[in-house]
């Protein structure tokens, strides 16, 4: 049996293409824009694909026939994933909050009373680190809960 399904393996192509579009759209912090968020266009579709690909993700696992050491090894995995890149996205924000010179509420920004999802910052919340944690996620909670399941 095949790990992943066809379809979800174009919506995890669909997901890598939207980032990029979202990255691509977002302006860095050493510039200045007045043209607007153009990473609004590409959040929707983005957040809807993301989506179909954890449920199909999660369908995908649960086709699968794992032995209880599979899963086990699988939820470590998944957590040790989910930490790192919870790590790495911490430190990103961090990086590009420093970068813009602060936060929409400290007046020396470059995106004083902007909201936060803005042309500056969409990469806080739609990257590579935030994709993979998703992933994690998913993987890590279906483990768990078909390992907890198989026990009773």
């Amino acid at each position: 049996m095949k790990l992943l399904s066809l379809s979800t393996k174009i919506l995890l192509l669909l997901s890598l293409i939207s980032l990029y579009f979202i990255k691509s759209v977002t302006m860095s912090p050493k510039t200045i824009s007045g043209n607007g968020n153009l990473g609004i266009l590409f959040i929707l579709p983005t957040v809807i694909i993301i989506l179909l690909l954890a449920f199909k993700l999660w369908s995908d696992l649960d086709n699968l026939e794992l032995s209880p050491k599979t899963l086990k090894y699988i939820s470590v995995c998944s957590l040790f994933l989910l930490l790192l890149f919870c790590y790495l996205e911490y430190t990103y924000v961090l990086n590009l909050i420093d970068q813009l010179g602060g936060t929409p509420a400290q007046k020396t920004s470059r995106i004083y009373r902007f909201p936060w999802l803005n042309q500056y910052t969409n990469t806080l919340f739609f990257n590579f680190y935030t994709f993979i944690i998703l992933i994690s996620v998913v993987a890590g909670l279906y483990s768990v809960f078909k390992w907890a399941g198989d026990r009773h």
